[in-house]
């Protein structure tokens, strides 16, 4: 490697915004690596208590409820009602630093029917606050779980059908810059 090759290299590790391709952020706790192994074969799987059934989340070392130390991942049920939306106009990452000059990004909370309230990215402009939706995780571009909210009618059964919701959001797709190194 010469030292042009290099010094591109080193520009394009420091310097995000002259990456040609620029990833979601991937940093991660080890809980969050192990949501991420849990939620690759189903919709949705959170920590369950084994010692009184409290569904966890985020995720976390000690049960919220009892502080049991014994939390598995189990497949939950994906239904909720939407608590509030809101856009990010701004932000530190490059990702979502293109993504927004054309439109603000739509992000929401939802209360799930099991207990737990989650913030995802919002897989339909339509949806609006109180109505019935179903949250799913789906690995983004940096292979990390993220959580996509959709409306209750929408079909999330099969990873073919996930699949096609996060590919309309682009969220396995780096966001691309003209010129980039």
């Amino acid at each position: 490697m010469n030292l042009k090759e290099k010094m591109k290299r080193r520009l394009k590790l420091n310097r995000p915004s002259l990456r040609a391709r620029a990833r979601p952020p991937k940093q991660r706790t080890a809980l969050g690596q192990q949501f991420t192994a849990a939620n690759l074969p189903v919709s949705l799987s959170m920590q369950v208590c084994t010692a009184c059934e409290h569904n966890q989340y985020p995720p976390a070392e000690l049960c919220g409820h009892c502080l049991g130390d014994t939390l598995r991942y189990r497949e939950v049920d994906t239904a909720g009602q939407l608590l509030s939306r809101s856009e990010l106009h701004h932000s530190l990452w490059e990702f979502f630093k293109r993504r927004i000059r054309t439109k603000p990004w739509p992000i929401g909370s939802v209360k799930l029917h099991n207990g737990p309230v989650v913030i995802g990215h919002l897989g339909e402009e339509t949806l609006q606050t109180g109505d019935d939706v179903a949250v799913f995780s789906h690995s983004d571009a940096s292979q990390a779980s993220v959580l996509i909210i959709v409306s209750a009618a929408t079909p999330i059964a099969t990873p073919e059908q996930r699949k096609h919701i996060v590919a309309a959001l682009s969220l396995e797709q780096p966001a691309e810059k003209q010129g980039g190194i």
